[in-house]
């Protein structure tokens, strides 16, 4: 028999509550996994505007005229845009070995464009504005992503 006064939780509500309990932990244990890989891919695009930001900063202490010349003797400023890639231009490798360190799958490209008056900018050897846009591409688990940085030089 029992008396009125004796309190306590039947088994049928103690197995749901422990199936709610299970529940919140499963939910929030997500939570954990999903913010992980924000911090991760937080940490990656980090690096790439660390890197890009070195090379576009070493690039702005270049005068005009070496700013094109310094990749090379094919970049002679006779164009009104270069486009340079880290992989496959000699002086650009430089930057490569940094890239490869800190990022997986990475490359970065340079383009430097003329800007000025008119629909057509004349030719970098003779301009007085250009653009300089470094980009950073890299792999993150199965996403191909990509950061720009750049400035434009008088």
């Amino acid at each position: 028999m029992r008396r009125r006064s004796e309190g306590g939780f039947s088994l049928v509500e103690v197995v749901i509550a422990l199936g709610l309990l299970a529940g919140v932990l499963i939910s929030i244990s997500g939570l954990f996994i999903i913010g992980d890989r924000q911090v991760k891919s937080g940490r990656t695009s980090s690096e790439a505007l660390s890197v890009g930001r070195t090379i576009l900063e070493e690039m702005n202490r270049w005068g005009f005229r070496q700013t094109y010349l310094m990749f090379g003797s094919t970049y002679d400023g006779a164009a009104q845009s270069y486009s340079i890639d880290s992989r496959t231009n000699t002086f650009a490798s430089k930057w490569q070995s940094t890239l490869d360190e800190k990022l997986v799958n990475s490359y970065a490209t340079i383009d430097i464009q003329s800007l000025g008056p008119g629909s057509v900018p004349p030719d970098l050897d003779v301009t007085r504005a250009m653009r300089v846009l470094v980009t950073v591409f890299w792999d993150e688990g199965q996403r191909h992503r990509s950061l720009r940085v750049g400035t434009v030089r008088m």
